[in-house]
């Protein structure tokens, strides 16, 4: 009895020592935005960019419609879309997600919080970042302990991985990033449960959560799993369990925890598997060039090795021990990995090189070091005087090259004394490993806050990740506040307004209307498909993460609804059917004065085969519908190249043989249309062109009459290698499109001339009348009567979409016009109702619920341990 209280009273304050190490980890950030800097601004634990373009967000926008209950489905999703699956990379399905959004309703009900702004979720970070700290460290002191680790080594050990500069990197950037530095340390420890004691419960529920979290980095987990299952089993050791019997829960348990998790991993799975599959096509060097920025040890970007870890690897005393001599040879092996992006590559599933998997090194050395500690006193005073010299020769070498001697540094030799003292100290040991665990504590935190404070808090961060930014016209301020609420009470339900911020493409998330534009890594294929492929949309800026807007194309706003819009004052490129209703000097608000009814009937079929070039789909999409789906009943004529009528000549710039030589001060190509006459005063002209920068590599812009095209260096990892462009104009007497100095190959493929009658036709014809309501999870056209016949609705169609009539129950439904649904109603059919659910999502779920009950099943027989542990014990109590 005694023993168990004095067991408990240990276990209570190592607990309250992880919860204190979890704070101070923090104590940085903490003070960044406690104490403001010297323009009083209280800096958020965020990054600016991604952080507030694509985190923050997201997590606003994913509790307003968890909140509404609406769980798969919004038409307010940049163009509309599955926010589940396109989102399950990010927090649709993230385990942390859920436990921080249950936290914030209940303090939403309870005292009243406002989850409304991204200031908010911005201060919430540093909540939920402490909380993943304290598991991290938990989980790992919890699996240290396991392989024979004390207690405050392990404690120690963790705190490292949790404090490190991967971790805040990861957080402050990609804050769903470091929620992996959670799950590695708790699958160990459910391994060596497993392994050691037969016991496979922690081991299903750690597949289960990994795999639910995120999909992506269950990859990277995946791999580091099978190495350490590979390695313990090859290597096996006193105590294990027999391989075969290992095996034997291993695999069962494994297939049970990705039962668990199906209802959230498969549709993950979808969502990326249905994601653009533009391959990378820069060829990846063996090693990389190495710079001072590369050196792990000193002042690399994302990672840095510990000086203890460099000792622990020449302390050859305890190499006899079977984990010090494990980790010793994961540390140096993940090291040696990188100097390859070939490493990188196949950790990225063998895409474009990314430096994701580098926490695994970080946990490598912190457990390393935590073993290091916990043996240190079996340590010679000989052995630990030899370790120094690789630690001092490295130091040295690193701040040669960097020739800048970081903040941390001096602290080495204080600690290396401390240590000293306490390998000869025969008196007051306590006091003294206190004095060193606690100046190890003091080490790691500076050298997180040294590289937070010059690799993440640089001036390009803090410029605006802050409260006065999030509340400015660079992001969102009362003004636009104000015009997006007027123009939301001058549109109908259905109809959406083209407006972001800047390069905010994730404005409408935060800003609470339903857009046109969207961030994000994962993208439906078939809107990338027809924004880069069938349409040609040109967007301003070149990536594959993000689409918006329509690039001032009249039709193609009609088509989609797209019927209010506001812009800056300076802002070019209005569509030409739009004209301006209000302004208050600095915003513009614009109408279309061409637009098209939410539902359209159609008579004409078109086949997208028969469709060959942009503009011949837009116009077979106003007169009709595109659809694979259904036998064609009509042809179009192609729009006319008008190429030959058009006079190019070259500025300040040669063209021989299809290359575009550019001169020093830029230059480029101009288009006379004085040749082409008779046309309507507002027609466009669209300019279709191969442009493909060959030398030097760098970022650079096509200025197309005022647009400017903003275009990726060669070998990024973003590019779309969508270089056979279209550009719309305005018709006008010339048109300049110019580019900076550089050697292309351009080809100028066509003149298309869009006089907009079509659109005009389409819009003055009598539309069905009908009201539209927007339910969760639902979406109701109801017309004033009923009509027959093959209809179209810009609500974006994937997979799963289901339509019903009132009359006819359940209709046909099928992908139109590229992505919008197409069904056909019946002749009593008066309302119609829209409804999505994933595929296969009830079998998933229902994959889900039995994969528990047999987990319940499973460990009702197996929970206590396997069959040779309960012999093990029988014998012991015998």
């Amino acid at each position: 009895m005694i023993d168990k209280l004095k067991s408990g009273i240990y276990a209570a304050r190592h607990l309250m020592l992880i919860i204190f190490l979890s704070v101070l980890s923090h104590f940085y950030v903490l003070w960044r935005f406690i104490m403001p800097d010297e323009r009083r601004e209280k800096v958020f634990m965020t990054g600016a960019n991604d952080g507030l373009e694509q985190m923050l967000p997201m997590q606003l926008y994913l509790y307003e419609q968890f909140r509404e209950g609406t769980w798969f489905y919004d038409m307010d999703f940049g163009l509309g879309g599955d926010f589940y699956t396109d989102l399950a990379y990010y927090y649709s399905t993230n385990i942390i997600y859920y436990i921080n959004i249950l936290f914030v309703r209940a303090g939403e009900l309870l005292v009243g919080l406002d989850p409304s702004t991204i200031g908010f979720w911005a201060q919430n970070a540093f909540f939920i970042s402490i909380l993943k700290s304290f598991l991290i460290i938990y989980f790992t002191y919890r699996f240290l302990c396991s392989i024979g680790v004390r207690p405050i080594p392990a404690i120690l050990g963790g705190f490292i991985f949790a404090a490190s500069p991967t971790y805040f990197r990861f957080t402050v950037f990609w804050s769903f990033f470091s929620d992996v530095f959670i799950w590695l340390p708790l699958t160990l420890w459910a391994m060596e449960l497993l392994m050691r004691k037969g016991k496979p419960g922690l081991f299903i529920f750690a597949v289960a959560a990994t795999l639910i979290n995120n999909f992506y980095f269950a990859y990277y987990q995946l791999i580091i799993a099978l190495v350490y299952l590979g390695i313990r089993l090859l290597f096996n050791r006193r105590g294990d369990l027999p391989r075969v019997e290992t095996l034997k829960l291993a695999i069962p348990s494994a297939v049970l925890g990705a039962g668990i998790s199906a209802a959230a991993f498969f549709h993950a799975v979808r969502g990326f598997l249905n994601n653009d599959d533009r391959e990378y096509e820069v060829e990846v060097p063996l090693f990389e060039e190495f710079g001072w920025q590369d050196n792990i040890f000193y002042e690399n970007y994302l990672v840095i090795i510990l000086f203890l870890a460099i000792q622990a690897l020449f302390t050859r005393q305890l190499y006899g021990r079977y984990f010090y001599r494990l980790f010793s040879v994961l540390t140096i092996v993940f090291m040696l990995f990188t100097l390859s992006p070939y490493i990188d590559t196949f950790f990225n599933g063998f895409q474009q090189p990314q430096k994701r998997w580098h926490y695994m090194l970080v946990f490598f050395h912190g457990a390393l070091i935590a073993q290091y500690l916990s043996h240190f006193r079996e340590i010679g005073v000989r052995q630990y005087l030899l370790s120094l010299i690789p630690v001092y020769a490295i130091m040295a070498a690193s701040i040669h090259f960097k020739e800048e001697m970081v903040v941390w540094v001096p602290l080495i030799p204080v600690i290396h004394v401390a240590g000293l003292v306490l390998l000869l100290a025969k008196s007051k040991r306590r006091q003294a490993a206190f004095i060193y665990a606690a100046l190890i504590v003091i080490f790691t935190m500076m050298v997180s806050a040294s590289h937070t404070n010059t690799q993440i808090y640089h001036d390009g961060i803090t410029d605006r990740n802050h409260l006065f930014y999030i509340s400015s016209n660079h992001y969102e301020s009362d003004r636009q506040a104000y015009n997006i609420n007027e123009i939301q009470s001058l549109k109908a339900p259905e109809q959406k307004i083209d407006y972001k911020v800047r390069e905010q493409d994730n404005t409408p998330m935060y800003m609470g209307f339903s857009g046109t534009s969207i961030y994000s890594s994962i993208i439906d294929g078939n809107i990338i498909d027809f924004y880069y492929n069938q349409l040609k949309v040109n967007i301003r800026y070149e990536s594959i993460s993000r689409y918006s807007t329509f690039q001032s194309r009249s039709n193609l706003f009609s088509l989609f609804n797209v019927d209010y819009m506001m812009r800056r004052d300076e802002t070019y490129g209005i569509p030409s059917k739009f004209s301006p209703i209000l302004s208050d000097g600095t915003y513009t608000v614009y109408e279309n004065e061409a637009p098209l009814p939410f539902i359209r009937y159609a008579s004409e079929i078109y086949h997208p085969d028969d469709l060959m070039h942009p503009l011949h789909r837009e116009r077979a999409m106003l007169q009709g519908v595109v659809t694979g789906s259904a036998a064609p009943t009509a042809s179009l004529d192609p729009p006319k190249n008008r190429l030959d009528e058009v006079d190019v000549e070259t500025q300040n710039a040669e063209y021989t043989d299809g290359i575009l030589e550019v001169g020093e001060d830029g230059g480029g190509l101009n288009f006379n249309f004085d040749a082409i006459t008779g046309m309507p005063e507002d027609s466009d002209a669209y300019i279709e062109m191969h442009v493909e920068l060959i030398e030097p590599e760098k970022r650079f812009t096509i200025n197309v009459d005022g647009y400017p095209n903003e275009r990726l260096f060669a070998s990024s990892k973003y590019r779309t290698y969508a270089d056979d462009l279209l550009y719309r104009v305005e018709l006008q007497d010339d048109v300049p499109i110019t580019l900076p100095e550089g050697r292309y190959a351009v080809d100028v493929q066509g003149v298309y001339i869009e006089d907009y009658s079509v659109l005009e036709q389409e819009s003055m014809r009598q539309a069905p009348e009908y009201t539209f309501e927007e339910r969760p999870n639902a979406y109701v056209v109801e017309l004033a009567e009923p009509r027959a016949g093959i209809a179209s609705v810009p609500i974006l169609y994937r997979d799963g979409m289901k339509v019903s009539g009132d009359a006819s129950g359940e209709l046909e439904s099928f992908r139109a016009n590229y992505l919008m649904t197409g069904f056909e109603t019946g002749e009593e059919d008066r309302i119609i109702t829209f409804t999505y659910t994933p595929p296969y999502y009830w079998l998933t779920l229902a994959i889900s619920l039995l994969s528990i009950l047999a987990s319940l099943f499973y460990l009702h027989f197996f929970g206590a341990g396997s069959r040779h542990t309960q012999k093990e014990n029988r014998q012991k109590n015998a």
